[in-house]
């Protein structure tokens, strides 16, 4: 289920593969319906580490609880650019990791930030918190 209006999309996630690439999926799918598929390679990989990290670090249960937490994922239009942002239950803010060249996991902001003109994170709180990243939908002039 998600949420669109003409400017703004939002859709609930959870850790599961299946919610994972749902979200993909509707990234793409509102990317296309505001005109923006020029763009949609590097949002929708930049929405896919987002959730992922998201997925990774606040939704992913004990080994022995069944996955109920959701996160949501949110898309804004704006000139020039599209608002990816994700807000899960983790109250911890992401940190930019540095991994060796060998290392399988550890990229996902590096990336993020290679792709998006800029990104951050909302002050966290005990409820959680909101990353973003802005991917720009037009040349640098």
């Amino acid at each position: 289920m998600g949420i669109s209006a003409a400017e703004f999309a939002a859709r609930s996630f959870g850790a599961d593969s299946a919610g994972l690439q749902h979200a993909r999926n509707f990234a793409r799918k509102v990317l296309e319906e505001w005109g923006l598929t020029a763009y949609i390679d590097d949002a929708v990989i930049v929405v896919g580490e987002l959730i992922a990290n998201a997925a990774r670090h606040a939704l992913e249960p004990d080994s022995h609880e069944e996955p109920t937490a959701t996160a949501w994922l949110g898309l804004v239009r704006r000139q020039q650019a599209v608002i990816c942002a994700v807000a899960d239950p983790n109250p911890c803010a992401p940190t930019l990791q540095h991994p060796g060249q060998l290392s399988e996991s550890g990229r996902g902001l590096q990336i993020i930030a290679a792709l998006s003109a800029s990104w951050g994170c909302s002050q966290p709180q005990s409820t959680g918190k909101m990353v973003w990243a802005r991917v720009p939908t037009a040349p640098h002039s």
